[in-house]
Parts: structure tokens; C-alpha cells; sequence
């Protein structure tokens, strides 16, 4: 196996007491979450290059498993099915499969419908597993991928928002969830899952981010003049914003590790016992998003990605600055 390809959690907050929202990316083909949720046609024919096919392929090889062969007239008739494979040894444990509809949707000749009904398939589907889900009296964990956006036609940010509507009326509905994480393998979709997450205010990680009110750049001591300049450009150069701010995580992480030449993931990743875990998860966070903007010409980020890391990178420098010796 790949180690480069396992589900690394980028983004890490509590919404609820004891009840986590992530944003993970890698391959879910190594999710070791309690159940996995994937969308199919009820008809069992994969494209290689889905979701479920390369998941599909993967279990063949490894344990001889044919979903297709698994997949029955549940998936239409209740409009989710789910498959156990608790007992085949694998990091895999349910496998949770709602209903985008019948393949002869394709015959809809117009895209932006066929995308609606698939669209409408999924949300009745998501609903009713939903309810199965708030059901189950046991504690448990869940990895959700994006839903029928890459031969379903479904647009992402329209997706990714449903997706999020849905999360937060589960965690409404239950307390046995512990970890919901989104989990994206490119990063286009990663982007638009966190640009979604920040978008809707109800699961921000913490609800006093934003700016209202004007910020008293004085208290940020030493970063004053970086955060100032990234507040000014915040709508002409979100992509410098970004950048500034993983140049202020580096100062912070190379100072409390005392090493001026350690690289970033390596100092973070030192000081995962030694900050609260929120901090942890928005130095994680900077970082990636920062290497994005920083190495990726293909990534375009908004004023809200720009918003939200200098949000974050204002928290991380607010306990740095608090739990800094003086001396």
C-alpha cells in the first residue's frame, strides 16, 4: 500500500460536544471510518474511474470482494443499501451506498436536468440514511465523499452544501456520532469542501470568526505589520493573504521548536503534544493551504479561503503571543 495515500485529516473542529467535523484528503479506499458513504447507480455497472469503481477494483484485488454482486434492489427500493464488510478483515467496515438514480437518467438529453435528478436522488436517498444512521445506539465514525459530482453532474459547490445540511441535521439527530469527515482525493474538490464549510455559518469552527468588528492590529506585537497588509488584501490578492499567513506559522513553529531550519510539516508535527488541539488543527491547515497557494498555479483561492486562514493564523498568533515567555 501506498503510505503517500492514506486519508490525512487537514482541517479538525468540535461542533457539538464530543461530535468532530473534519476535512480529510487522500484515498478512501484507506478509510477506517465505521462507515463509508459513496453514491451509485442502482443499476451495479462501475466506471473504472468513479468513486466506487477504483474502490470496486481495490476490493477485488485485495479480498476477492465484487460489489456489484453485493448491490440488490435495496439500493432503488430504500434508496441507500448498506454492506457489511466488518468481517473481511479490511480497514473498510460498512460501506454505505445512497441511490443516485437509475442509469436510464442518461437518456435525459439536457445536462442541467439530468444533473437535478440526480441531484433530487441523492437528497431523498441521504435523508432516509440519515435516519437509519440516527437509529444505530452505538458510538461511531463517518467518511463521506463527494456524491455524484463526477459522473452524476451534479455541481460540486451544489453537492458539497447539501452534503453540509445533511451533516448538521445528523448531528442534530443524534449523539452517537463522534467524527463526521468529508474526504476529497484532488484537490479541486478539497477546495471547494472547504470553501463550502466556511461558507455556511452554522458549522464554522468557531462562531466569533469574522470581521465584524475592526482588529486592534497593535496586540499582534511582532506580526503587526504581516497581518495588517493582509487585512488590506484581503479582496486584491487572497493568494498573497494565504501565503503571509504560513509565512507567520513558520516564524511561530521555528521559534517554539528552537530550530530555524526545520520544515514546517516537521515542526507542526513536534508540536502536536505541546498546543491545544485546535491550534494543532489550524497550523495544519495554514500549512496546506499555504503550500496550495504557494506551489499550485491551478489554485485559484477566493477572499473567503483568504478570510478564513487569516482567521485562523490570528488565533494561532493570539496563544503563541499568550504563551510565550518573556523572557
Amino acid at each position: 500500500m501506498d503510505m503517500t495515500e492514506f486519508i490525512k485529516t487537514k482541517l479538525l473542529f468540535e461542533y457539538k460536544k464530543g461530535q468532530m467535523i473534519g476535512l480529510g484528503f487522500g484515498n478512501i479506499i484507506n478509510s477506517d471510518a465505521d462507515v463509508l458513504i459513496l453514491s451509485a447507480f442502482s443499476e451495479p455497472s462501475f466506471t473504472p474511474n468513479s468513486t466506487i469503481g477504483a474502490l470496486n477494483e481495490y476490493l477485488i484485488k485485495k479480498s476477492n470482494i465484487n460489489l456489484s454482486e453485493l448491490i440488490d434492489d435495496e439500493l432503488q427500493r430504500k434508496g441507500y443499501q448498506v454492506i457489511d464488510l466488518s468481517s473481511r478483515g479490511l480497514s473498510l467496515k460498512k460501506i454505505l451506498l445512497v441511490n443516485m438514480g437509475s442509469r436510464d437518467l442518461f437518456r435525459t438529453s439536457n445536462k442541467e436536468d439530468l444533473a437535478e435528478l440526480v441531484l433530487n436522488s441523492l437528497k431523498q436517498g441521504l435523508e432516509k440514511a440519515g435516519n437509519f444512521l440516527s437509529g444505530d445506539g452505538n458510538l461511531f465514525t463517518l467518511d463521506v465523499t463527494a456524491l455524484g459530482t463526477k459522473y452524476g453532474g451534479v455541481k460540486r459547490k451544489e453537492c458539497f452544501d447539501m452534503l453540509i445540511n445533511w451533516a448538521t441535521d445528523l448531528f442534530a439527530s443524534t449523539k452517537n456520532i463522534t467524527f463526521l469527515r468529508f474526504v476529497s482525493f484532488d484537490l479541486d474538490t478539497f477546495v471547494d469542501f472547504f470553501e463550502s464549510i466556511y461558507r455556511l455559518k452554522k458549522i464554522k469552527p468557531e462562531q466569533e470568526l469574522t470581521f465584524s468588528a475592526d482588529y486592534d492590529i497593535d496586540k499582534y506585537s511582532s506580526f503587526k505589520q504581516e497581518i495588517s497588509s493582509a487585512l488590506r488584501n484581503l479582496d486584491e490578492n487572497p493568494r498573497g493573504v494565504i501565503i503571509t499567513c504560513r509565512s507567520i506559522i513558520e516564524t511561530i513553529v521555528k521559534f517554539r521548536v528552537k530550530d530555524n531550519t526545520v520544515k514546517l510539516a516537521d515542526g507542526i508535527s513536534l508540536l502536536k503534544g505541546a498546543t491545544p488541539p485546535s491550534i494543532y488543527s489550524y497550523l495544519t491547515t495554514c500549512r496546506l493551504l499555504g503550500n496550495f497557494s504557494n506551489h499550485d498555479p491551478d489554485f485559484i483561492p477566493t477572499r473567503r479561503d483568504a478570510e478564513g486562514i487569516l482567521l485562523l493564523t490570528l488565533r494561532i498568533v493570539e496563544w503563541h503571543l499568550a504563551n510565550s515567555n518573556p523572557n
